[in-house]
């Protein structure tokens, strides 16, 4: 990740890529949403393509995680900011236990015979949960959002490289 080449990062760079993480994250569990639902009632095998489209989301927030995992690796032990500390201070636990959900709605869809409307709807809310564990990212994302034109460079470029490491996957 071009990133994590950084020496340090500021305070209004980690915030950039809290919201390039919030946004990449929900993009990936709302596209597995709905090539789940869309999947509904069919059995494995039967809907190719949306398969794809499934696996490649289900684990694209896999991804996401490893790749925000890694940045506050890096950065959070020598990075002090101001609001919203457990944003570093609890990163570890949030990604384990998003992994841990994601990786046992997986479980769940790989060892079902089909997507039947039980195995779906266990997935949408383990999704659902996995955004839920980073509530905090998501209001930090959505306070700094508020200042629209008026965010600092330093923000909007480090949200937009930590985006393209996101879609260097």
């Amino acid at each position: 990740m071009r990133i994590t080449r950084y020496p340090h990062i500021s305070e209004p760079q980690f915030f950039g890529c809290v919201s390039a993480f919030i946004d990449s994250l929900s993009g990936e569990l709302n596209a597995a949403t709905m090539s789940l639902r869309r999947l509904a009632g069919s059995r494995k095998g039967s809907a190719f393509a949306y398969e794809m489209t499934l696996d490649m989301h289900r684990y694209g927030a896999m991804i996401v995680l490893d790749r925000w995992s890694t940045l506050v690796g890096a950065f959070g032990p020598h990075l002090e900011i101001g609001r919203h500390a457990d944003i570093i201070g609890r990163a570890d636990v949030r990604v384990r236990a998003a992994e841990e959900i994601l990786g046992r709605a997986n479980l769940l869809v790989d060892a079902a015979p089909a997507y039947s409307e039980d195995v779906v709807e266990a997935c949408v809310v383990a999704f659902q949960a996995v955004d839920g564990v980073f509530a905090e990212e998501r209001a930090e994302a959505e306070q700094s959002g508020g200042l629209g034109p008026m965010l600092p460079e330093e923000y909007k470029d480090a949200r937009r490289i930590f985006l393209e490491d996101l879609a260097a996957r």
